[in-house]
Order: structure tokens, then sequence, then C-alpha cells
């Protein structure tokens, strides 16, 4: 794919940074046909599926901090001094605060505040990247809290991340705008809720965005307009739509893998998974499951916080664990052993004996639960084959969404009659620098379910770079 020049200033293309596997950058080269010329991304294995699937991609692995300078003069070589078009950034967002910036401030003044975890500070170099490089537009994608998170920046001050966005960029001659998109409402399969900010310094796009705050509620002009949903265009794009013909497997020993396919594949669950969730019923909770398992039995219990029939004493499918403890006298809730209050605020007494009790897990009421074959999936997540992870259980199988399905539900793989330009392009293969495989070239569910998890979907990516597109006059029409 070449490098066009746009302008007497712009050469056609994207630079890709916290790059994950190029799974977004899909979108943008083989999905909206804009060149990345670079990449950046600091696990090893993430890179080598980059250079394995973008083999004109000049790929930076490392810390950004380190790397910044040399992608810059990477750009600036290879474009000749000129502008890229497109500069995108997806920075990690552990531990990223949603306080209020006075109660901050006044920590850092007090010298009360913690050591901030550096990966919050990551979009500092990627702005330092666009003063150098002066995009045309810019795209930066992260978790919705973002749009009220706090950092240190760059001169040690509390800083909300669009307000730092605003004053080192619009000085530049960039309008900035940022918005909430739910995925699904773009016709991807699983919902996903990102903050989609986008910047321009394109002159004519400049004078078509109507004056207001950096953040909207709704969808503006720089943003693609929503296409699937109630009273929209299309309905949402359900599980039982792309994956509803898979053939059956079962989280057991034997069962586990398609004898014909290697990535419709799933981890083995233990008897006690395995128990409560085939007595689940599509959309639950096991938490929820109220019938004993008992034939004889069969007793329903409006009790939601024991783990044994009150009829017969079998073990009800509910995730529970043993532990060594007491239980409360007045609730009948158990109490670890250190525990001395119960939660209904009574004391521990002498006749409370420990010993060993059988007590529910404590977690999510997302946890352990199917999905509906009549919605799109839930947030497919980096935890995608942990059942007590937020909504991870097919609908009516007993196991999670298996790799080959969250690929089809990333919007990366093809489903039914519906294709994509990148299908048959991105392999799951990580090459090194010399040419070698990790892993000895075997398929690995970890890394595929990692960085479906923490990648923004191909077909999202695309349609918010079509976007920039139909609104550039520069850019030609194809």
């Amino acid at each position: 794919m070449d490098v066009i020049p746009l302008d007497d200033e712009t050469m056609y293309c994207s630079i890709s940074t916290f790059s994950g596997g190029g799974i977004g950058d899909a979108g943008v080269e083989y999905g909206a046909n804009v060149p990345v010329i670079s990449a950046c991304e600091l696990v090893p294995d993430r890179a080598g599926l980059i250079r394995n699937n973008y083999p004109s991609t000049r790929i930076f692995q490392g810390d950004i901090w380190m790397l910044k300078d040399q992608i810059i003069q990477h750009s600036n070589e290879l474009l000749e001094g000129k502008s890229p078009w497109l500069f995108v950034m997806s920075p990690p967002c552990q531990g990223m605060s949603a306080n209020g910036a006075g109660r901050i401030s006044a920590a850092i003044n007090a010298g009360t505040r913690p050591k901030e975890d550096e990966r919050n500070r990551l979009i500092l170099p990627g702005i330092e990247i666009v003063e150098k490089l002066k995009p045309s537009w810019f795209i930066l994608e992260n978790v919705r809290r973002m749009e009220n998170t706090v950092i240190t920046n760059e001169v040690g001050h509390a800083e909300n991340i669009l307000d730092l966005l605003a004053r080192r960029l619009q000085p530049l001659g960039y309008e900035i705008r940022s918005t909430v998109i739910d995925f699904k409402d773009l016709g991807v399969p699983h919902s996903r809720e990102r903050l989609i900010t986008i910047g321009t310094r394109v002159g004519g796009v400049i004078e078509m965005i109507p004056e207001g705050a950096i953040f909207s509620k709704n969808p503006t002009i720089l943003h693609p307009a929503l296409t699937h949903g109630k009273d929209r265009e299309y309905a949402h794009v359900t599980l039982r739509q792309v994956i509803g013909k898979m053939n059956p497997i079962e989280a057991k020993e034997g069962s586990s893998v398609d004898p014909n396919d290697p990535y419709h594949h799933v981890p083995v669950w233990n008897d006690d998974h395995m128990m409560w969730m085939k007595h689940t019923k599509e959309g639950e909770t096991a938490f929820n499951n109220s019938t004993c398992i008992n034939e004889q039995c069969k007793h329903q219990t409006e009790d939601m916080s024991i783990t044994e029939c009150p009829e017969c004493g079998s073990s009800l499918p509910r995730p529970q664990k043993t532990v060594f403890g007491w239980r409360c006298s007045t609730c009948r809730s158990i109490n670890e052993i250190g525990v001395r209050i119960c939660e209904c605020g009574k004391k521990r007494s002498a006749d409370e004996k420990a010993g060993e009790q059988r007590r529910l897990i404590r977690g999510f009421k997302t946890s352990y639960r199917r999905l509906n074959w009549d919605k799109p999936a839930s947030t497919i997540t980096m935890n995608s084959g942990v059942i007590s992870s937020d909504m991870k259980g097919h609908p009516d199988q007993n196991r999670v969404l298996s790799v080959r399905e969250i690929l089809k539900l990333s919007s990366l793989e093809n489903y039914g009659d519906v294709s994509y330009p990148w299908s048959e392009k991105y392999i799951f293969e990580s090459k090194r620098e010399d040419g070698s495989l990790f892993f000895d070239g075997e398929f690995s569910p970890n890394l595929v379910r990692r960085v479906i998890g923490e990648s923004i979907p191909p077909l999202a990516m695309m349609q918010i770079v079509q976007r920039l597109k139909e609104l550039d006059p520069r850019v030609p029409t194809q």
C-alpha cells in the first residue's frame, strides 16, 4: 500500500501507538486503506503479531517514553518532513483515577499522594509525538471513565486528561471532540463502551464543527453515525447470528476442542464449575440457581444465601467453597475464622464454634453467568476464558466462548454471509525480529484471548477512520 501526498504538508498514512497485536490497525490499513507506517508496542509477542501481519510497517518494540524520539525521526525521514495524515493512540487504562482534580491536587501539594503508576501517564509521550509531527487527525481510544480521569501532568500538577489535550494541542490549531460509543451500535457483535476522542487541524473540517465543550454525550460531527440498535437502520448483531452454528464442544477432557478446528477451543472446568453451570439457564447466573439437584427432592428454595437444600441437605448448584469459620446464629451467614463481628452486626459468641463451613463465593452477580443468544455478547475481556469473570458462559453449552467464537465476535473474522477485508489477512502467528516464531509456532489460546480483550475491534476502527476520510476534502474518493 503506497504512501501518497495529500497536499504540500501531508502524507496519507497512519502511525499507531500502544498497538497491542495490531488488531485495531487491521481496520485502518486493510479496512480504511490507510497505510500504517509504524507501530509501537511494549510486549514482545504482541509486537511479533504486528511484525507478522504488517510486513511493511516499522515496529518499535519497547517503552514509548524511550522510543518516542525514534518514532518521530522515522516519520520525518520516511515522509521527508511532511506530517502523517493520522495518529492513533490507545494507552492502557490500569489505575486511572476518576477522583476530582481538586482532591488530587491537594494530596500532591501535601505530599500525601502515593507514587503514581506511570502507565496512567502514557498519554504524555503520545501528545508529544502529536506536537512534533502535527498529524491532520488523531484518535485517542480508551475506557469510558477517561472523561473524568485525572493524571499528574508534565509539570507535576493534577489535570483532567481532556483538559490536558486541550491545553497542549489547541494552540497548535486542533479542534477536539470526545464522546462515548458502544461499539455494538456500530455493528460489532459485542458490547464495548469506549471514549473516542478525535482531534483535527484540517481547516475545511474545523469550520464545520459547532462550538461547544470537548466532551459530548452524543456522537459529534467527527464521529461515525450510530447504525445499529433500537430505532436505527439495523438491529444489534446477536450472538446467535454470529456463533449459532458452531459445532458443540464442552469444557471437559476429550470434548474441549473441535477436532477440525484447534481455535474452537475452551479451557477445561473442574467438577464444581461443571455442576454449577450445567444447572444454570441462559442469561442467568449460577448464584440464582434455586432447585435442589437431588432427583428425589427437587425442592425450590427462595433463600439466595444458602449452599444446601433445606429439605434434603444436598449441595445446591451455586458457586461456593469450604472455609474454616463460624456460622452466625442470627443471620446464618458464614464468617471466616478471623472475623469477629458478622456483617449483620452480631458479635461472635462462645456458642458459635469454628469448623469447616460451606459458603457462597463472594462476587458480582455477573460472574458464573450465561450469555443471551438474542443479544450481542458482553464485553470481550482478557479473561474471556474464565467463567468466574463477568458474563462469560455460553448460552446453553457447558463452557465459555471458544477462541474461534471470540475472533468472530471481535469482528476480526467473518461470520455467516458477513465478510471483512482483513479476515484472510490477519493471522495469529507472532514473529521475533530474527524471524523465529514465539511459542515455537504453536497456537496459544491465551495470547489470542488477551490480545483480543485489550484491542479496539477492527470494524469499529474502520468506521471511525472512514468518517474522517469522508470529512477530509483532500482524501480522494475510492
